[in-house]
């Protein structure tokens, strides 16, 4: 079945007060945005749509040579009528998995299990959920008493019961594209903030008789998302942690995890030990049995096993 990626760009980003697209801030050593298409592309997508609107420009001009396509949403009316500019893009048939720009931490993992499970279920829909320490302005799911998803209602629209919801929606999908065209041409902005609601097609599936899965996380950071200079921080932080834990679950050393800043697409092999305050940058490609004195920063630096690099120290390649 062909496979789909509709990346959702086109946000604002007031809170983060700023002159870049949101979606080209950066968090772990890269945009958002790459680390959401990292995670989109070990499923082969036959295409990627990136859905642009302010600062569209910067988004193209950074993905230039990608192979993506750009739809345009001006003026911004919601993430339904996002998705439905996407369409002309996309193939009548097939499925197609529908993600925000501004969520580094999802995994190539989730967004298989994803798929397999609408395609398991033969759902029109399958969606991911996360039950956070705090539900806050996410959309609240709303189950039967079997269990099945049967809505989801934005928080800006729920009642005291609905609130009261602990599971959220994460704001990631699979769609069948097929039955995904009627529904988005059915949604209407009957809603307080007048927009065209991406989540109203999961109602519209269950009115018809259609089914929708839920995917929980096991990991409710998976969903974090980026709308201010405190998120950004808090993602850089999370990621940060997940390159930190995968090092040392091949045998590297971290004596303080706390003060090791250690970017996504930098490499070091077992045995090797960063001892505080270690910075690793730009593709770093640290051997094994290697030690890195306590407040080194290195930029693009390649090491040979057992090279040992002194405290204060500041390298970078070329």
């Amino acid at each position: 079945m062909s496979l789909s990626a509709v990346i959702l760009a086109a946000g604002e980003g007031k809170r983060l007060k700023t002159g870049r697209a949101k979606v080209l801030h950066e968090a772990g050593g890269r945009p958002l945005l790459d680390h959401v298409l990292a995670a989109v592309e070990p499923l082969w997508p036959d295409r990627t749509v990136v859905v642009v609107g302010h600062l569209g420009d910067q988004v193209e001009a950074h993905l230039a040579g990608h192979g993506a396509a750009f739809a345009v949403q001006d003026p911004p009316r919601g993430t339904g009528d996002a998705v439905a500019k996407a369409l002309p893009f996309l193939p009548e048939a097939g499925e197609v998995l529908v993600l925000s720009g501004d969520v580094p931490l999802i995994t190539t993992g989730t967004l298989a299990a994803l798929v397999e499970l609408r395609r398991s279920k033969g759902a029109a829909a399958a969606l991911v959920t996360a039950m956070p320490a705090g539900a806050g302005a996410y959309g609240r799911i709303v189950r039967n008493g079997a269990g099945d998803v049967t809505g989801i209602v934005e928080v800006k629209d729920a009642n005291v019961e609905q609130r009261a919801i602990r599971e959220v929606n994460a704001g990631t999908y699979a769609f069948d594209l097929a039955e995904l065209r009627p529904a988005l041409a059915e949604l209407r902005p009957d809603n307080v903030q007048g927009e065209y609601y991406l989540t109203d097609a999961i109602g519209r599936f269950v009115a018809g008789g259609l089914g929708v899965a839920g995917l929980a996380l096991t990991d409710a950071a998976e969903m974090a998302g980026v709308n201010s200079r405190a998120d950004l921080a808090e993602v850089h932080r999370l990621l940060n942690d997940r390159v930190i834990r995968s090092l040392q679950d091949v045998g590297v050393t971290v004596l303080d995890p706390a003060t090791t800043w250690i970017e996504a697409d930098c490499s070091v092999g077992r045995d090797t030990v960063l001892e505080p305050g270690v910075h690793l940058r730009r593709a770093c490609r640290l051997g094994e049995r290697c030690r890195i004195g306590a407040g080194t920063v290195l930029e693009g630096v390649a090491l040979e096993a057992g090279a040992s690099i002194p405290p204060l120290t500041f390298r970078r390649a070329g």
